[in-house]
Protein backbone atom coordinates (compact mmCIF):
# COMPACT_ATOMS: atom_id res chain seq x y z
CA UNK A 1 0.00 0.00 0.00
CA UNK A 2 2.54 2.36 1.32
CA UNK A 3 1.78 6.00 -0.61
CA UNK A 4 -0.48 4.06 -3.25
CA UNK A 5 -3.39 5.51 -1.10
CA UNK A 6 -2.54 8.77 -1.22
CA UNK A 7 -1.79 8.65 -4.88
CA UNK A 8 -5.62 7.71 -5.79
CA UNK A 9 -8.43 10.14 -5.06
CA UNK A 10 -10.77 8.32 -5.16
CA UNK A 11 -9.61 5.04 -2.84
CA UNK A 12 -8.66 8.28 -0.81
CA UNK A 13 -11.69 9.09 -0.14
CA UNK A 14 -13.42 6.28 0.07
CA UNK A 15 -10.73 5.61 2.83
CA UNK A 16 -11.40 9.13 4.45
CA UNK A 17 -15.15 8.30 5.10
CA UNK A 18 -14.24 4.85 6.45
CA UNK A 19 -12.39 5.70 8.87
CA UNK A 20 -14.65 6.52 11.95
CA UNK A 21 -17.41 3.64 10.82
CA UNK A 22 -16.27 0.82 12.36
CA UNK A 23 -19.45 -0.35 11.60
CA UNK A 24 -18.81 -0.13 7.71
CA UNK A 25 -20.64 1.76 5.12
CA UNK A 26 -22.25 0.59 2.45
CA UNK A 27 -21.82 1.43 -1.53
CA UNK A 28 -25.03 2.97 -1.58
CA UNK A 29 -23.90 5.40 1.35
CA UNK A 30 -20.31 5.93 0.52
CA UNK A 31 -22.20 6.75 -2.86
CA UNK A 32 -24.05 9.49 -0.91
CA UNK A 33 -21.34 10.44 0.95
CA UNK A 34 -19.47 10.78 -2.08
CA UNK A 35 -21.36 12.69 -4.84
CA UNK A 36 -18.66 13.13 -7.31
CA UNK A 37 -18.08 9.39 -7.41
CA UNK A 38 -20.03 7.29 -9.56
CA UNK A 39 -21.36 4.17 -8.51
CA UNK A 40 -19.58 2.02 -10.73
CA UNK A 41 -16.05 3.74 -9.44
CA UNK A 42 -17.13 3.18 -5.66
CA UNK A 43 -17.44 -0.58 -6.56
CA UNK A 44 -14.36 -0.90 -8.77
CA UNK A 45 -12.09 0.82 -5.80
CA UNK A 46 -14.02 -1.28 -3.14
CA UNK A 47 -13.58 -4.31 -4.40
CA UNK A 48 -9.55 -3.57 -5.14
CA UNK A 49 -9.08 -2.08 -1.35
CA UNK A 50 -10.75 -5.36 -0.21
CA UNK A 51 -8.27 -7.16 -2.41
CA UNK A 52 -5.24 -5.17 -0.90
CA UNK A 53 -6.43 -5.78 2.36
CA UNK A 54 -7.25 -2.08 2.97
CA UNK A 55 -10.73 -3.07 3.82
CA UNK A 56 -12.79 -5.80 5.02
CA UNK A 57 -16.66 -6.43 4.42
CA UNK A 58 -18.22 -6.41 8.35
CA UNK A 59 -21.59 -7.34 7.50
CA UNK A 60 -24.52 -6.93 5.48
CA UNK A 61 -27.70 -4.90 5.17
CA UNK A 62 -31.04 -6.24 3.97
CA UNK A 63 -32.56 -3.49 1.94
CA UNK A 64 -35.78 -5.45 1.21
CA UNK A 65 -34.68 -8.53 -1.07
CA UNK A 66 -31.39 -6.61 -1.80
CA UNK A 67 -28.11 -7.37 0.81
CA UNK A 68 -25.73 -4.54 0.67
CA UNK A 69 -21.87 -5.55 1.78
CA UNK A 70 -20.83 -2.84 4.40
CA UNK A 71 -17.09 -2.15 4.20
CA UNK A 72 -14.75 -0.58 6.97
CA UNK A 73 -11.09 -0.41 7.25
CA UNK A 74 -8.59 -3.22 7.63
CA UNK A 75 -8.15 -1.70 11.48
CA UNK A 76 -5.16 -3.59 11.52
CA UNK A 77 -3.35 -0.95 9.31
CA UNK A 78 -3.46 1.30 12.42
CA UNK A 79 -3.57 0.03 15.28
CA UNK A 80 -0.40 -0.68 16.63
CA UNK A 81 1.22 -2.00 19.46
CA UNK A 82 4.42 -0.14 21.04
CA UNK A 83 6.36 -3.69 20.47
CA UNK A 84 5.00 -4.25 17.23
CA UNK A 85 5.86 -0.45 16.21
CA UNK A 86 9.57 -1.35 17.04
CA UNK A 87 9.67 -4.68 15.37
CA UNK A 88 7.76 -3.10 12.07
CA UNK A 89 9.81 -2.83 8.62
CA UNK A 90 10.13 0.69 7.29
CA UNK A 91 6.91 -0.74 4.86
CA UNK A 92 4.94 -1.43 7.70
CA UNK A 93 5.30 1.80 9.40
CA UNK A 94 4.67 3.59 6.39
CA UNK A 95 1.46 2.07 6.22
CA UNK A 96 0.77 2.48 9.66
CA UNK A 97 1.65 6.72 9.40
CA UNK A 98 -0.42 6.89 6.42
CA UNK A 99 -3.87 5.49 8.21
CA UNK A 100 -2.57 8.19 11.51
CA UNK A 101 -2.74 10.73 8.86
CA UNK A 102 -6.35 9.84 7.56
CA UNK A 103 -7.57 10.04 10.52
CA UNK A 104 -6.26 13.33 11.65
CA UNK A 105 -7.52 14.20 8.30
CA UNK A 106 -11.05 12.75 8.35
CA UNK A 107 -11.45 14.22 12.61
CA UNK A 108 -10.02 18.04 10.77
CA UNK A 109 -13.13 17.33 8.69
CA UNK A 110 -15.25 16.60 10.84
CA UNK A 111 -14.17 19.29 12.87
CA UNK A 112 -14.76 21.87 10.21
CA UNK A 113 -18.03 20.64 9.12
CA UNK A 114 -19.28 21.21 12.51
CA UNK A 115 -17.41 24.59 13.33
CA UNK A 116 -19.15 25.59 9.96
CA UNK A 117 -22.69 24.42 10.41
CA UNK A 118 -22.66 25.98 14.13
CA UNK A 119 -21.05 29.22 12.98
CA UNK A 120 -18.30 29.00 15.41
CA UNK A 121 -14.89 30.64 15.21
CA UNK A 122 -12.20 28.09 13.85
CA UNK A 123 -9.71 26.78 17.12
CA UNK A 124 -7.58 24.82 15.15
CA UNK A 125 -3.91 24.97 15.13
CA UNK A 126 -0.87 23.23 13.22
CA UNK A 127 2.86 23.71 14.29
CA UNK A 128 6.04 22.53 12.41
CA UNK A 129 9.14 23.32 15.01
CA UNK A 130 12.37 22.35 14.24
CA UNK A 131 14.90 22.34 17.53
CA UNK A 132 18.86 21.81 18.49
CA UNK A 133 18.69 18.94 21.34
CA UNK A 134 21.19 16.65 22.77
CA UNK A 135 20.10 13.79 23.22
CA UNK A 136 19.90 14.61 26.94
CA UNK A 137 17.49 17.24 26.04
CA UNK A 138 15.57 15.44 23.82
CA UNK A 139 14.92 12.65 26.73
CA UNK A 140 13.61 15.50 28.67
CA UNK A 141 11.40 17.04 26.20
CA UNK A 142 10.07 13.70 25.85
CA UNK A 143 9.85 13.18 29.19
CA UNK A 144 8.23 16.47 30.55
CA UNK A 145 5.48 16.27 26.99
CA UNK A 146 4.80 12.67 28.17
CA UNK A 147 3.81 13.89 32.12
CA UNK A 148 1.65 16.85 30.56
CA UNK A 149 -0.47 14.65 28.55
CA UNK A 150 -0.80 12.39 30.73
CA UNK A 151 -1.99 14.80 33.30
CA UNK A 152 -5.03 16.03 30.95
CA UNK A 153 -5.56 12.97 29.94
CA UNK A 154 -6.51 11.25 33.13
CA UNK A 155 -8.38 14.07 34.05
CA UNK A 156 -12.58 13.02 35.03
CA UNK A 157 -14.63 13.43 32.25
CA UNK A 158 -17.00 16.13 32.83
CA UNK A 159 -20.38 17.42 31.40
CA UNK A 160 -18.87 20.70 30.27
CA UNK A 161 -15.91 19.02 28.26
CA UNK A 162 -15.46 17.78 24.77
CA UNK A 163 -13.37 15.59 23.02
CA UNK A 164 -10.47 16.95 21.72
CA UNK A 165 -8.03 15.80 19.15
CA UNK A 166 -4.39 16.24 20.00
CA UNK A 167 -1.75 15.07 17.66
CA UNK A 168 1.88 14.34 17.76
CA UNK A 169 4.25 13.35 15.86
CA UNK A 170 7.84 13.29 16.73
CA UNK A 171 11.00 12.94 14.11
CA UNK A 172 13.97 12.64 16.46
Amino acid sequence: MEFDLFKNQVRFKIALELIDHDEGLSIMQLNKLLKDVSQATLYRHVNSMVEDDLLKIVGMNRIGKVEEKLYALNTQGYKISEEEWYSASYSEKIKFVTYFFMYILQNYKNYHESSTADHFQDQSTFSLVKMNLTNDSFNDFQSELRTLLEKYYNEEDSEEGKDRTISLIIIP
